[in-house]
């Protein structure tokens, strides 16, 4: 039962004393560990843009990433609303022009066709009168 508690014991002990150890390494500055990243030079790595999009990730805070990533759904939508606002738009106006303009333009070409043949049946009567 002692040795039970005893190994139990020290291992507290170690625990607490890594623990120790491991704050005041906290406070030290850190050692940078050397990474095979590291040993290749800057200029033999070649990135993808969503690499590099990834490593901003680190960059900024949480909540600069959730504002933006807000404002670019917001504009997405927006952008998205006012495209289908105009479509309809335009539809109706040219829908509208069609079915209200056309039929008077239609009748207006008739008219003036109409004062054409008159102009031309003067002419020839006035023509005829004067042969």
């Amino acid at each position: 039962s002692r040795g039970i508690n005893a190994e139990y014991g020290e291992f507290q002990t170690y625990q607490h004393y890594f623990i120790q150890i491991n704050l005041r390494m906290d406070d030290c500055p850190a050692i940078e560990e050397v990474d095979d990243l590291d040993l290749i030079p800057d200029e033999e790595l070649e990135e993808t843009y969503m690499e590099r999009i990834a490593g901003l990730k680190e960059m900024f805070p949480s909540p600069v990433r959730t504002g933006s990533s807000y404002l670019a759904g917001a504009t997405k939508s927006s952008t998205l609303w006012l495209f289908h606002f105009v479509r309809e738009a335009i539809w109706i106006t040219t829908t509208s022009a069609i079915i209200l303009a056309l039929p008077l333009a239609i009748e207006v070409t008739q008219i003036q066709a109409a004062d054409d043949m008159k102009k031309v049946r003067k002419e020839k009567l006035f023509e005829a009168k004067a042969a």
